[in-house]
């Protein structure tokens, strides 16, 4: 860790530097890291946006475009979501690249610990910089979310469930920004990892200041942290709380989207119900390149990859519009096709905005609609169902009656995989709830007719319909070949084995 951890924070903080609090360059300057880099609030908070900047934007490879490629690699292992065969997220899918400790296994931690170093920086420093002694509360505050944003990537991610084995390693803490002489801290529990993310998060509560305004959706505001800890209680099994602070979201954010918002691409961090977005412009907009993964309907596309399992559209009530969005289509580059080509479930949730940009989404309203209610379920709370009608309502869905206990749990589970699906939390719901990935094969032997319109030499427009070879789930069990079931080592990321190697300590608190 500690090689690592030097490295990334002298480029973090060079990176910094050039950073205006309105911009997210991430083009690092020729800048040391001094004293300078922190002399007032406003330095230091510009180390904090470049440390944002470069947690969302950077690439690792291809298909690791910053922390989103977490979120992507949470839905490729999931039930709901068939990752096209030739481009992206294929080994994850199949269960194969975080247990053999990929790239993206590799690249999350990395960047999650360069992250806390930065924030951990800010913390330090940003008391002894020149300016308001509000505004450095309010820095400190924000330094402190996106620490404990991180530890909860980290516990959520690198171990199963809090109640599974609460002694399981996760990765070490650091609470101060490390030196090239910091002795490695060892490996902390997965519970310990939890309790720290939630400290951060309720200490930045204290320091934000309720009047505070964000002039961007990807700045942590009052809001953002108390949906950070309704996330965190809910997957600590806290349901009081869960429900308190996804309640306290809902007074602000209570709005749900219309049925034309939903269709317009998933696009735009003014969304209504946007509470948290990382924004992207023309000249910074490294993190939409995930958009090539997660449109599947518009040329501009290049991989098409995450088609919706065929299955998965049955989940749907009809007359919830969300099931019009679904449907069998050739890749859109593919304008003529031909009998016999291969057909994905394509889910039109995701478009690319003109320019090929596109904001990424990183909490919504209706997550916490779907956490208050199933907080509300477990207290065994009446306003659970309710809760949950209210989000299905506004999808044009049935409402569901006289359902409370585990039916209603499994209920609320099966809305979010049907309303949140392709916005990162697929495997993390499968992890927490101690469930087996559900997939099955889609039959083969019956062609799917598919129309398209042709103009011939004439001019005259013509309906040709050939028949495609439709494509659901083709991984229906672990690498090993075993089945899927609950608990399994192939859900969890794993610590890279450099920091194995170099942290001699990582280890030391294991009974």
């Amino acid at each position: 860790m500690k090689k690592s951890i030097v490295k990334y924070i002298i480029f973090s903080l060079s990176l910094s530097m050039g950073v205006t609090s309105c911009s997210l360059d991430t083009e690092p300057t020729d800048s040391v890291v001094n004293a300078n880099v922190f002399k007032t609030v406003e330095d230091t908070d510009k180390v904090l946006v470049g440390s944002w900047a470069s947690l969302m934007e950077t690439f690792y490879t291809y298909a690791n475009p910053g922390f989103g490629t977490v979120l992507r690699t949470n839905d490729a292992m999931g039930n709901d979501i068939v990752v096209n065969r030739n481009y992206g997220y294929r080994n994850h899918y199949a269960f194969t690249a975080l247990y053999n400790r990929e790239g993206t296994n590799t690249h999350s931690w990395n960047l999650t610990y360069k992250t806390i170093n930065n924030a951990n920086n800010v913390i330090e420093k940003v008391y002894a910089s020149k300016g308001s002694v509000i505004e450095k509360q309010r820095v400190k505050g924000q330094a402190l979310a996106l620490r404990g944003f991180m530890y909860l990537h980290l516990a959520s991610s690198y171990a199963l469930a809090v109640d599974v084995n609460p002694d399981a390693i996760v990765g070490p803490i650091y609470l101060k920004a490390t030196t090239p002489t910091t002795v490695p801290n060892p490996g902390a529990t997965v519970v310990e990892v939890y309790n720290q993310a939630i400290s951060d998060l309720e200490e930045a509560l204290t320091l934000i200041p309720e009047s505070y305004v964000r002039d961007h959706k990807y700045q942590f505001d009052l809001n953002v942290v108390q949906g950070l800890l309704a996330r965190a209680y809910l997957y600590t099994q806290n349901w009081e709380k869960a429900k308190l602070y996804s309640g306290k979201v809902l007074k602000k954010y209570s709005g749900l989207m219309t049925e034309g918002d939903y269709k317009s691409g998933f696009n735009d961090a003014s969304n209504v119900e946007w509470i948290w977005a990382h924004q992207q412009t023309a000249s910074n907009s490294n993190a939409s390149y995930q958009f090539n993964f997660l449109d599947v309907t518009s040329k501009e596309s290049y991989y098409f990859s995450f088609n919706a399992d065929p299955y998965f559209k049955d989940l749907f009530d009809d007359g919830d519009y969300r099931k019009s969005m679904i449907y069998w289509a050739p890749d859109p580059s593919n304008v003529k096709p031909k009998q016999g080509n291969v057909a994905y479930m394509r889910y039109a949730k995701f478009k690319f905005k003109s320019g090929r940009i596109a904001d990424i989404v990183l909490m919504r309203s209706s997550e916490m609609y779907l956490i208050n209610a199933e907080a509300s379920a477990r207290l065994g709370d009446a306003s659970a169902l309710e809760t949950l009608n209210i989000l299905k309502r506004a999808r044009g869905a049935q409402e569901l009656t006289g359902l409370d206990g585990q039916a209603l749990i499994e209920q609320i589970w099966i809305e979010r995989r049907k309303e949140l699906f392709g916005e990162g939390f697929s495997r993390v719901d499968i992890v927490r709830n101690q469930l087996a990935v559900e997939r099955k094969l889609y039959p083969q032997d019956k062609l799917i007719p598919y129309s398209y319109e042709v103009m011939d030499d004439k001019g005259n427009i013509e309906t040709k319909t050939v028949g495609l070879l439709p494509q659901g789930h083709r991984v229906i069990s672990f690498a090993d070949k075993s089945p899927f079931v609950a608990n399994s080592k192939y859900y969890v990321f794993r610590i890279p084995e450099v920091e194995e190697l170099e942290n001699p300590n990582l280890y030391q608190n294991l009974n």
